[in-house]
């Protein structure tokens, strides 16, 4: 039995589905059940009560969670007290992200992670891909969170999941396109084509999407390149092209109508988020919590 099994049990037993918890945590369910299993065995008895509309706590299940929520409770106190008693390096965290998931998911994660350890110092660079990537290597961030397409540039780097992201078409919200949920990848080869800066990590997911098309940004009308999201969003806004966005980013947008969000009809692209650091004994105690909340906590993000 450990803290991580007391944590998923009582995500399951907040959310009453193994399903949902599955979801939330970013886990199958067959692990989320194989864990539960695990911990049945330990204390040899069924601890939920099973229908097709969910799971429910039986009375062995409330006793457990009574205990289980004490234990976690007594356990961020025993982090908080170590934490004071540790140098003042300990107390400081700088963290990297590539520009989409560091000015609109990340936030949240931030504030989270503030709220439970509100004496760490958390200092937050944002750029795109390429820039965060060489910041890791020269140490001058201790843990960055990247897109998973600059995956190949991480083999020496330890990575865990974060989160993942939608990849959409950002078109202006008026015909041809404010009545279409999709794009056909040739009606979107032809539209005037607004694309981030090479070294983006959004750039790098499409250029890999369209790749296993056979294709490539030579392929596409790009009319120009920008380095900011928000230059982006504007431009597409005016009427001056299509671009690609990740959902996170461009979610207010979409829900004030400012833009209108399709997918490529032959390619849905999802793009994944890896927190990414040198090696877990390099970390201070903030940085390892950090590591925990961003891969453990699927709603730590905006």
């Amino acid at each position: 039995m450990n803290r991580y099994q007391l944590e998923l049990f009582c995500e399951i037993a907040r959310v009453k589905s193994f399903s949902k918890a599955a979801k939330l945590l970013h886990m199958s369910q067959p692990a989320v059940s194989a864990q539960i299993q695990a911990i049945e065995h330990f204390y040899g008895t069924s601890l939920f009560n099973r229908s097709s509309s969910g799971v429910t706590l039986n009375e062995f299940g409330e006793l457990v969670y009574k205990y289980a929520k004490e234990i976690l409770k007594q356990h961020e106190a025993l982090e908080r007290e170590i934490d004071r008693l540790i140098e003042t390096d300990n107390k400081k965290l700088l963290v990297g992200a590539s520009s989409s998931f560091g000015s609109y998911a990340l936030p949240c994660g931030i504030w989270f992670f503030k709220e439970k350890f509100p004496h760490v110092e958390v200092n937050l660079e944002i750029g795109n891909a390429e820039k965060i990537l060489t910041l890791l290597k020269d140490d001058k961030v201790d843990l960055a969170l990247l897109e998973a397409s600059f995956s190949d540039k991480l083999k020496n780097y330890n990575t865990q999941f974060a989160s993942s992201d939608d990849l959409l078409v950002i078109a202006p919200p008026k015909k041809p396109w404010v009545d279409r949920q999709t794009i056909t990848l040739e009606e979107f080869k032809k539209a005037p084509l607004i694309m981030r800066e090479k070294g983006s990590g959004i750039r790098e997911a499409f250029e890999k999407a369209i790749a296993s098309q056979g294709l490539s940004l030579k392929d596409f009308n790009v009319k120009t390149e920008m380095s900011s999201t928000d230059a982006i969003k504007s431009t597409v806004e005016a009427g001056f092209g299509l671009s690609i966005c990740s959902r996170v980013a461009v979610r207010k947008e979409i829900q004030s109508g400012i833009v209108h969000a399709m997918t490529i009809e032959e390619i849905p692209i999802k793009v994944n988020y890896l927190v990414a650091f040198k090696n877990e004994q390099a970390l201070n105690s903030a940085g390892k919590k950090f590591v925990r909340l961003v891969g453990g906590q699927g709603n730590a993000f905006c």
